[in-house]
Formats: structure tokens, C-alpha cells, sequence
């Protein structure tokens, strides 16, 4: 359950994460409803559930702070639901408001909370965030009375008062796209995908490629930026700073298979560069996974646990704002290359084995069913 609407195309990542988590606690658990929003109102497994009374660009951040739980209430109070399973919409006046009526309601409904970043307070910076961020200091105490576990990625035993669910992020591999590895003589071509921000560190790959093109013999280089977000801007006037912007290419939202073809491009992604920008202790990100079972080779800036050092597929730079190595990832992706010529088979073997979304929702579940009549621990 999360307030996101379907009908913004840059909200695609998230839907599909909930999506690939709908369809892991469907398979674990039977029968389960999937709750997003829309511009019009509330969707329940695809449907319309109801409609906002007032609906329009204007009036979209009062439906999804304010009213959509409002609207959901009925369905959560029914008594038909033993778990929720939210995604943190942070700790506002309505969100707190739903929480202490589904309890009233229903005592021994298990209440789940997914926060997917923490901590999270220095992605809530521009004017508009600063208020929620004030609204969620003065609210999340209260979460402790209302919620029964946090789900976390980072490795917190307690978040606000609440028992904590350590967990990684999965993927649904069979709804991913293999790449299609065909040999090229491109050079090294890279790819990041995301809503593009500071935390993804792209500034430090296009002034490390900046350097690099200074050396005698550089292999030709080529990024491709799918994605919008509030750093695109930026990123394309550095890039002509560096006069690097030929070799830049800012593709905007993609999806299906206009993303597959950009993938197959590719020989190399980024995952997010920039983790140490928001003081996360390590990553459990979407993108890597989702490369990894695109079978694309990757660099990693930060620790995770789902990917040792042994692992010949992931290119590993420091946790800092110095530019990358370029010449290092040339040297990375040349002996991946002569060495591994089936290296997507084998990461997408990976993926199949270690990263979905079923076998890291397995804890949540048990914890759940052994805990049907007590609070965590």
C-alpha cells in the first residue's frame, strides 16, 4: 500500500517494485491486494477504487497527503485483512489518523511499515519537503503505538520505538528482460537508469570520463542517462562544461522495449554513486538487482551483502565524490570480456538464485505467521 499514482510515467520504478511484492506475497501467502492512487482516486488491484472529490494538477498533493487514506479506511477496517504491508508515506496527520483506526477497528491486524531509505531526512531539502519533513518529526513518534514491525534495508534493530525486519531488495526476474550480449567494438558503453538525483553520483562519472579522455589511447566512452529527475539539468550543463556532452546521451523516461534497446547497447551500469551523499551505512538498491538480471555487468560504490567481492560481475569504486576511475572500468569491462563471454547468463543465473522477490519476502512471512497473536520482540 503507498499513496503513488499510477498516472505519473516517473513514478514506474516504485510501481514496479510493489507490483514485483504483490506478486511474491500472492505466491507466499495466497490472497493479497495491491492498493496504489491515481489522479482520479484510489486503485485496488488495477481498479478504480473511488473517486477524490476534487480532482486536477492543483489538487494532486492534497489527494495523496491527505485523502487518500481517508478514502482506503473502509477497506482496512473490514476486517478482511490479517497484515498490512505499507511503504512509508512518511508520519502525517491522515497516515496517523488510518493507522489508529485500522487498530481500533481490527486489534490483531499485523501492521508492516516499509521505509526504503533511512535515514531519509536529507532527501526532504526543497521548500515544499522541508514542511512535510516538520510534519513527520512531530508525527513519527506515535508510529510505536500503531505499527507492529518496520521493515528496513539498512541494518536498524529499531526505527521510532519499532522492532525492526532486516530484509534486501529482490526482483522479479522472470518480468526482466535478458540483454542481448552481441559483441561490439564501441568501446566502453555505460548505462544509469533512474529518477535522476544527487544521490546517483552521475557527476562523478561524467568528470572521471572528462579525465579520462585527457589520456593518450582512451578507448572511446558512452553514457546513456534514461530516467528524468531533479539533477538531469545539472548533469547536462556539466557535461558541456567538460566538453564532454557528444559522448553523454540524456534519453529521458524509458520503458518496455524502447529500455530494453538501450540496454542492449550497453556494456556496463551504474548502479547509484553517490549512497555516501545520504549517510546510509550501505545499499540494498533496485538498480543493481534489476541489472543483475539483465545480465549487464555493474559498478557498486557501496557495500551489499547480496554482492561479495568474489563476484567477478561488479566493479567496485570508492564511497567519495572523487571522479571515477575510467581507465579502471575500461580494464574491468576488457577482462569480464575475454574472460566471462557468458557473463549474462551467469548473473541472471544469480539473479534467479539469490535476488527475488519471493525468497527475500520468505522472513517477513514466517515472522508474520509466528507472530499472529504478540507484537515483534
Amino acid at each position: 500500500m503507498y499513496p503513488i499514482s499510477v498516472d505519473h510515467p516517473g513514478n514506474r520504478g516504485i510501481l514496479n517494485k510493489m507490483e514485483y511484492q504483490w506478486a511474491a506475497f500472492s505466491e507466499l501467502t495466497g490472497d493479497v491486494d495491491l492498493v496504489c492512487s491515481s489522479n482520479r482516486g484510489p486503485i485496488l488491484n488495477g481498479e478504480l477504487a473511488s473517486k477524490y472529490p476534487i480532482t486536477g494538477r492543483a489538487f494532486n498533493s492534497l489527494n495523496h497527503y491527505a485523502l487518500f487514506y481517508s478514502h482506503i479506511a473502509k477497506y482496512a477496517q473490514s476486517g478482511d485483512y490479517d497484515y498490512l504491508y505499507i511503504r512509508y508515506p512518511l508520519a502525517l496527520p491522515n497516515f496517523l489518523w488510518f493507522l489508529r483506526k485500522t487498530k481500533q477497528a481490527n486489534p490483531k491486524t499485523k501492521v508492516v511499515v516499509e521505509i526504503a531509505t533511512f535515514p531519509y531526512r536529507r532527501e526532504l531539502r526543497t521548500p515544499k519537503r522541508l514542511v512535510l519533513r516538520t510534519l513527520d518529526d512531530l508525527g513519527h513518534g506515535q508510529l510505536k503505538n500503531h505499527v507492529d514491525a518496520i521493515v528496513t534495508f539498512y541494518g536498524q534493530s529499531e526505527i521510532f520505538g519499532v522492532p525492526c525486519l532486516q530484509l534486501r531488495n529482490g526482483v522479479d526476474v522472470e518480468r526482466i528482460h535478458l540483454r542481448n550480449a552481441t559483441p561490439s567494438d564501441d568501446g566502453l558503453v555505460m548505462i544509469a537508469v533512474g529518477n535522476v538525483a544527487e544521490r546517483h553520483g552521475l557527476d562523478r562519472m561524467l568528470r572521471g570520463m572528462a579525465n579520462y579522455e585527457k589520456q593518450s589511447g582512451a578507448a572511446r566512452t558512452t553514457l546513456h542517462v534514461v530516467g528524468d529527475g531533479p539533477a538531469v539539468g545539472n548533469l547536462k550543463i556539466l557535461a558541456g562544461q567538460l566538453s564532454i556532452d557528444r559522448h553523454v546521451r540524456f534519453h529521458g523516461l524509458k520503458s518496455g522495449a524502447e529500455l530494453d534497446a538501450v540496454f542492449d547497447q550497453a556494456n556496463i551500469a551504474l548502479d547509484s554513486l553517490g549512497i555516501h551523499r545520504l549517510q546510509l551505512p550501505c545499499s540494498s538498491s533496485l538498480k543493481a538487482r534489476e541489472y543483475c538480471a539483465r545480465g549487464i555487468p555493474f559498478v557498486l560504490s557501496s557495500d551489499d551483502l547480496d554482492f561479495p567481492s568474489e563476484l567477478g560481475f561488479v566493479h567496485r569504486v570508492p564511497a567519495d565524490d572523487r571522479p571515477v576511475d575510467v581507465s579502471a572500468l575500461v580494464a574491468f569491462h576488457t577482462e569480464v570480456t575475454r574472460t566471462t563471454p557468458t557473463v549474462h547468463r551467469e548473473m541472471r543465473r544469480y539473479a534467479e538464485e539469490h535476488l527475488t522477490w519471493k525468497s527475500k519476502l520468505e522472513p517477513l512471512v514466517h515472522y508474520l505467521q509466528a507472530n499472529t497473536d504478540r507484537r515483534a520482540p
